[in-house]
């Protein structure tokens, strides 16, 4: 088995971190069809992160990782075809595709496609998402709580992606990590359900006229601040 594999991001924090993107962008949406769409996207990169972590011992194993992947990449390229023909608006479109983009980027950093680049598709797809949540607060297609939901799940998934493959590159794959993995992303989520409930305080109380964006500014820095503290 080659040291890549053998050191590959650790799976619990993988399917967290993909959970929380997706969730990122599902925050953002309101009709059933994005829903969709946010579903479709995440099933597809399940798909591929399955079948990347397949084991590859044998003749036939290299084969079913192929299939795996080519299968991920069909579903979300089906899914990405169903947002641009069942969503009606271009506002819609807009919101929506970042964040797919989001999800994807994350997956394929905690697959990970390469894993000198795992990092660079993480941060990607917190850029991507971040994008999304910015779009809807231009179009107005969420309310505060939902944008700083969204920000929050967002840098989240970073910070346990981020986790994740730094536990990769330290341990191996049938390390027991579980524990710390859930720690690390139970803290992070905590801290962010606090910032979030703490500006929205301040929002809706006027915070001396800040606007909804410096709030948001001000989460990101404090949510940022603690992944870089716990990683």
């Amino acid at each position: 088995m080659s040291e890549s594999i053998a050191h590959r991001p650790t799976p619990i924090a993988s399917s967290l971190a993909v959970l929380l993107a997706a969730g990122a962008t599902a925050i953002l949406v309101r009709t059933a069809a994005q829903h969709r769409v946010v579903a479709l996207t995440l099933l597809g990169v399940a798909i591929l992160l399955v079948s990347g972590r397949y084991p590859d011992g044998t003749a036939l194993d290299r084969p079913v990782q192929y299939l795996g992947t080519a299968v991920g990449l069909l579903v979300v390229l089906a899914a990405f075809a169903l947002a641009l023909t069942s969503l009606s608006t271009s506002g819609a479109r807009l919101e929506l595709f970042p964040g797919l983009v989001g999800v994807v980027l994350v997956g394929l950093g905690v697959r990970p496609v390469s894993q000198r680049f795992a990092r660079r598709f993480v941060s990607a797809g917190l850029a991507a998402l971040v994008v999304a949540v910015a779009l809807s607060g231009i179009f107005e297609r969420a309310g505060p709580l939902a944008l700083l939901a969204a920000v929050a799940a967002a840098i989240v998934a970073w910070d346990v992606a981020e986790h994740g493959i730094s536990l990769g590159e330290q341990l191996r794959t049938d390390a027991d990590t579980r524990s710390v993995e859930l720690v690390h992303a139970g803290i992070s989520t905590a801290y962010g359900v606090v910032l979030v409930v703490v500006t929205l305080l301040l929002f809706e109380n006027g915070a001396a006229g800040l606007p909804l964006s410096t709030l948001l500014a001000l989460l990101v820095g404090a949510i940022a601040l603690m992944a870089a503290l716990y990683r």
